[in-house]
């Protein structure tokens, strides 16, 4: 037997009742024994020195003025084994008689195993510590991806199927990513705010979730409520995994607000007892406890620097504490109603409150002052939530969601929901508003066009029935593919076509153009040329004229010369003959001289005769050429500017039509290439909602498949 069950055993002997079972105390069968004699003198129903009541296990969970008193699964962490025990101050039992040693080892076994109430009560261990905190807040948007919930990390399978959809008492946008957290019945829902696909669902075992709130840094989301008059817990859980990192809560009736400080190292809670306590993230431990609160305390929220915390109540009371002291920073009085809605703005200078008064306020943090206040919502305003671009979107009793600028105007009013609008949330884009109602209906708006884009549900079917709809879904989608992949085709091909069609009348147009232009400088050019060459030609043929004559009467004279020289030289034979036949006759000889002289000097005439004929039968045949180079010219010339005129009448009527035939096919073209673009974006648009929809089959056919069957056990062995 271990010395711990020695020890209980012996402390049996001191109690007035048994236990069941030494090694398992409880409560009510062996530590109220042994508080009634040492503690509930100053720690009863009759007396609670620091507000502390040990009568009962309900009135010890609630702890004293320094908080909880019992932390199970740490004794050294529990100021009612610590305190009796001497190990810390004040020491108890005051008068300095310590315990006896068998019932302090009760004590600690009791604690240290969970802190049982009674033998049918479920162990409750101390969350272990955990390290969270941020050793400096990143202002914006922190460094890297947005957490989102990772494929196969968190259930999809809900843990709840109501009858019906709840009313939607707990809404939270990430402030970095686009997801929307809901939460319901004893589960937080996680959707993705782009396909408004189930991203995951997590537990909430404690009951009704009535606060759900992400961290400044997207990476924690915080769950918080409970069990009405019971109990109330609020839970962190990481983004990405689902797992639970930390949980903290004394409650006894169910947490209606918390939120987790921009650092992460505490856990603000509100609740119907009228307090606002403070918890530790690292070891669910409780800080400190505000009592200022007149009612229920209905909103709590960190600044997003995590210097301030605001806090609402059910009696309109509105309080502005330093975080880390819980010192009263500002009193802010003017609400006449109970505190539906706390929102900050980004840079913590402003926050925004919503009231059953029907009036959003804003509050400057320099001075406490009211710096705007508006009728939102006639019934009363259930919500307000700042937007990264300093707007504000409301809901409220009149079921209208509201999009506002800070001097209270309406910028954008969404359809009307079916019942009385309870939240309303803004994703992170600036993009989307949803809101949720009292009837669980929870509708996502684009804010450009107001137009509703997606209806989230707050009460999902079970995996298996999703996936019979994803089925479908998926059925569509490839359909959805295929037509917009033959849009997409035919988009192409019309494009083409038309720009095919508007290139070659721009071609046409330029080529036409360009003949009209060539023609038109060859008539320009040419008219000139053509009036200069006829005057060239003309003169060319007078001097081939005057230069005829001349070359006549020379070719004659040689002609008649030649005749002559005939003539003398047959006359000087016969007087040369005859001379000198007659020796004697000086006569003849004289005459037959004189004959012979006539026939050299008529040869001499005869070539320079000859020499002007050649001389001026050159100079014609000169100027009878140049007059057929220039009569050929200006008929060259001539011919082309009549080519040119004839081209300029026959090509000026086609230019303008070819230039008119250009905008009509240009507009075509640039329409066809216009619709190129959104049929491919149709076209992406729907792959990757066909990839969206087969992942998500295969996820929803993951999450409803049975398990598998463990393996057969080894064979025995012989």
């Amino acid at each position: 037997m271990s010395r711990s069950i020695l020890v209980v055993a012996a402390v049996l002997a001191l109690a007035p009742r048994a236990s069941a079972d030494p090694a398992r105390p409880t409560f009510d069968d062996d530590v109220a024994p042994v508080l009634r004699q040492h503690c509930t003198n100053c720690h009863g129903n009759d007396k609670q020195k620091g507000d502390l009541n040990l009568a009962t296990y309900a009135a010890m969970q609630k702890g004293g003025a320094g908080g909880a008193v019992v932390v199970p699964g740490d004794a050294g962490k529990s100021r009612l084994y610590s305190l009796s025990a001497h190990l810390e101050e004040p020491k108890m039992p005051p008068s300095g008689n310590k315990m006896p040693d068998p019932q302090l080892a009760l004590l600690k076994l009791w604690v240290e195993q969970g802190g049982r109430e009674n033998s049918g009560s479920m162990v409750k261990l101390a969350p272990k510590a955990v390290d969270i905190g941020l050793k400096s807040v990143v202002k914006g948007r922190p460094p890297g991806p947005p957490p989102m919930p990772a494929a196969g990390k968190l259930a999809l399978d809900p843990f709840v199927k109501a009858r019906r959809p709840g009313a939607v008492t707990a809404l939270a946008a990430s402030p970095w990513a686009p997801l929307v957290a809901v939460g319901g019945q004893k589960q937080v829902l996680l959707y993705n705010s782009d396909s408004g696909q189930l991203a995951g669902v997590l537990p909430f075992p404690h009951g009704q979730v009535n606060s759900v709130k992400f961290s400044r840094n997207a990476q924690f989301l915080l769950a918080a409520g409970g069990r009405g008059g019971q109990t109330g817990k609020a839970v962190l859980y990481r983004v990405e995994t689902g797992e639970k990192v930390t949980e903290v809560g004394i409650e006894n009736d169910a947490i209606l607000s918390a939120d987790i400080s921009a650092d992460q190292t505490q856990i603000a809670a509100g609740s119907s007892n009228k307090m606002v306590r403070i918890y530790s993230t690292a070891d669910g431990s409780v800080l400190r406890e505000i009592k200022k609160h007149t009612d229920w305390v209905t909103q709590v929220e960190y600044s997003p620097d995590g210097v301030l915390l605001a806090t609402g109540d059910r009696n309109g009371g509105l309080f502005v504490w330093e975080a880390f002291t819980g010192r009263e920073y500002f009193n802010l009085r003017g609400h006449t109603a109970m505190i539906t809605g706390l929102s900050w703005r980004d840079d913590s200078n402003v926050v925004a409150s919503a009231s059953e008064d029907g009036t959003v306020k804003l509050w400057e943090m320099e001075n406490g002052g009211n710096i705007k206040n508006w009728a939102a919502h006639g019934g009363g305003a259930a919500a307000v939530r700042f937007t990264h671009d300093g707007k504000l979107a409301s809901t409220g009793r009149d079921r209208v969601t509201k999009l506002w600028d800070q001097n209270g105007a309406v910028q954008k009013q969404f359809e009307a929901l079916p019942d009385l609008g309870l939240q309303v949330v803004v994703t992170h884009e600036n993009a989307k508003v949803i809101g949720g109602d009292w009837s669980g209906a929870i509708k996502v708006w684009n804010v450009a066009d107001t137009k509703v884009l997606a209806q989230l549900d707050a009460n999902p079917p079970p995996a298996a029935e999703r996936a019979k709809l994803a089925e479908a879904a998926l059925t569509a989608a490839d359909a959805k593919v295929k037509g917009a992949q033959a849009a997409f085709d035919a988009a192409t091909a019309k494009n083409k076509t038309a720009a095919d069609a508007h290139a070659a009348a721009v071609a046409n147009a330029a080529k036409l153009a360009a003949d009209l232009a060539a023609a038109q400088k060859q008539v320009t050019d040419l008219t000139p040329a053509v009036t200069a060459q006829k005057t060239a030609a003309d003169a060319a043929k007078a001097e081939a004229d005057k230069l005829a004559p001349p070359a006549t009467t020379a070719t004659n004279k040689v002609g008649a010369l030649e005749a002559m020289l005939a003539a003398d030289t047959t006359a000087a034979k016969m007087l040369a003959d005859a001379a000198a036949k007659a020796p004697t006759n000086p006569e003849l000889a004289v005459a037959a001289k004189k004959g012979a002289e006539g026939v050299t000097a008529r040869q001499k005439e005869l070539e320079g005769a000859k020499g002007a004929a050649v001389t001026a039968a050159a100079l014609l045949k000169a100027a009878t050429d140049k007059h057929a180079a220039a009569t050929k010219t200006f008929t060259d010339t001539s011919t082309a500017l009549a080519t040119a005129q004839k081209t300029v009448a026959a090509v000026t009527p086609t230019v303008k039509p070819a230039a008119d035939a250009v905008p009509p096919l240009k507009a075509a073209a640039d329409a066809a290439a216009a619709a190129v673009a959104p049929a491919k974006a149709a076209l992406d648009t729907a792959t990757a909602e066909l990839t969206a929809a087969r992942a998500s089959l295969e996820q929803l056919r993951a999450a409803a498949a049975p398990p598998p069957a463990p393996p057969p056990p080894p064979p025995p062995k012989k």
